[in-house]
């Protein structure tokens, strides 16, 4: 009786140890799998957050140009320049300057014939307006993703918005601008590359880079957002 009980002690240990040995080959499995799985996903998740961090950014940079559009458009300035570029500028003209520049029956300048404006802190009636320059891109942000085009390294140096609520006044000087497919219309551009990939000298309209993102802007300040695809052909995702 004692020997049977024995025996079935020990068979009963050994079940244990296989059902254990058994338990750790399938960890070991496992965990190979998951390594295997690790090496093929890791380059795209790694990718995947490279260009939301992109992104984001582009995103970020049009609900700012919204946000100054509706202060013009509420009445709180006559006009606003905004200089998209690595060191945004904001420069603003009151309601009184304004109307003094383009409105006045008694005005009579090539502003107000041509419905353009010039660089801010050449134009008289604008001032700088650092307080509204809360969007820091590329350069001027070490926290920034992403580095933009037009920049110092290229001409023009930035992408010059003239914001009134009338939307009929354009920047005099040079603009990167291009015809939209859908309105037959020339709008400005603003390109956006990923840090990972690109420096400011490289990041231009042509760059043909992963991570590639722009905005085209229309007189109305209606924007729409493209993205560049692996062919090298410029995507609309949104507007």
């Amino acid at each position: 009786m004692i020997h049977l009980r024995i025996q079935e002690q020990d068979k009963h240990s050994k079940q244990e140890k296989h059902h254990k040995a058994f338990t750790l080959l399938e960890l070991l499995v496992v965990l190979a799998v998951l390594g295997v799985f690790s090496i093929i996903a890791y380059p795209n998740i790694s990718s995947w957050i490279t260009d939301r961090e992109v992104k984001k950014e582009v995103y970020e940079t049009v609900t700012f140009i919204n946000d100054m559009k509706t202060s013009v458009d509420s009445g709180k300035y006559g006009m606003i320049q905004l200089i998209l570029k690595p060191n945004l500028e904001i420069y603003t003209m009151s309601n009184q300057n304004f109307f003094n520049t383009y409105k006045s029956i008694s005005t009579n300048n090539s502003y107000k014939t041509n419905y353009k404006c010039d660089y801010g802190w050449r134009q008289s009636g604008f001032s700088r307006n650092t307080g509204l320059e809360t969007l820091k891109l590329s350069v001027s942000n070490n926290d920034s993703e992403v580095h933009v085009y037009p920049n110092g390294a290229h001409n023009p140096s930035g992408t010059f918005l003239c914001l009134t609520k009338d939307n009929n006044i354009s920047f005099m000087r040079l603009r990167k601008t291009e015809r939209d497919n859908e309105t037959a219309q020339n709008v400005d551009i603003f390109v956006f590359c990923s840090k990972s990939n690109s420096t400011q000298n490289s990041c231009k309209y042509n760059a043909k880079l992963d991570y590639m993102y722009k905005i085209t802007i229309n007189q109305y300040v209606k924007i729409k957002i493209f993205k560049l695809n692996k062919n090298g052909q410029w995507v609309k995702i949104d507007g």
